[in-house]
């Protein structure tokens, strides 16, 4: 791991993988099919678009539908129920290296046109926002991120927290 001394900002960026997460919930007058039909029909196909043209380096939805919120329930109350399940529909995962990207797409007319879109489907109520980085140590079935010396192969608390305001790509 490098000193916090030793990376400029721009490398910091190169470094960190900033994950924002939006968790929504479905306008009361939709269904959950219809709400899911929308999104991943409608509005997914756009807004992936938007978000590529801005340098995201990932966009993705984790859905959350009654059934599997009933099975973790389940599962929770198997275990002496130690978990909050959540219960918003679904989980928008935007993964990005500079902040600035991110709020590029904010700034999109297109993105604000789709947003306004989203009304009859999605409420706009309790949304759950989650700002933080990801940390990777296992893909495709392999360890990876780890050194030879068996250590994290990411920046230190320092940089890694740095707040991520601004800067170039």
């Amino acid at each position: 791991m490098a000193s916090s001394a030793s990376l400029a900002p721009q490398e910091i960026q190169k470094k960190r993988l900033i994950r924002l997460t939006l968790a929504h919930y479905r306008n009361e007058n939709c269904t959950e099919e219809e709400f899911y039909r929308f999104v991943t029909e409608e509005h997914a196909p756009h807004a992936a678009k938007i978000h590529a043209r801005h340098g995201l380096d990932g966009y993705s939805l984790h859905w959350a539908p009654t059934s599997f919120r009933a099975t973790a329930k389940a599962i929770n109350a198997g275990r002496g129920d130690p978990w909050v399940i959540r219960d918003h529909d679904v989980q928008v995962e935007f993964l990005f290296r500079d902040m600035a990207a991110m709020l590029a797409v904010v700034a999109d007319s297109d993105f604000q046109k789709l947003h306004e879109a989203e009304a009859p489907y999605t409420s706009r109520v309790h949304i759950e926002a989650s700002l933080g980085w990801v940390e990777t140590y296992v893909a495709g079935a392999s360890v990876v991120n780890i050194t030879a010396e068996g250590k994290p192969d990411y920046l230190g608390w320092g940089q890694m927290s740095e707040a991520p305001l601004g800067g170039g790509k």
